[in-house]
């Protein structure tokens, strides 16, 4: 993801973006920004999620002794993080 003010990465990972609320600030610039989930793209990415959780991790998961649940908690996280967008305060 890069901050929308500097156009520097910051890491998915990153302190920044993992600490709670919505409101953080840019590493690099120090430049506040706000989180958010992107629904559009969250409903686009939704078929291809459920297909994909359905008929290819669910069954991998299963064959590993798992329960079918982890494969929707993997999917939903990913569905999340492939949506969330940054974008600049007003």
């Amino acid at each position: 993801m890069k901050c929308p003010h500097c156009d520097k990465k910051i890491s998915l990972f990153s302190k920044t973006l993992n600490k709670f609320g919505k409101v953080k600030v840019c590493p690099h610039c120090s430049e506040p920004f706000k989180s958010f989930i992107n629904f559009k793209v969250a409903a686009i990415l939704f078929i291809p999620a459920l297909v994909l959780s359905l008929f290819i991790l669910k069954p991998f998961i299963i064959s590993l002794g798992l329960t079918g649940g982890v494969s929707t908690g993997i999917m939903g996280g990913l569905l999340v993080l492939l949506s969330m967008r940054l974008k600049k305060l007003d």
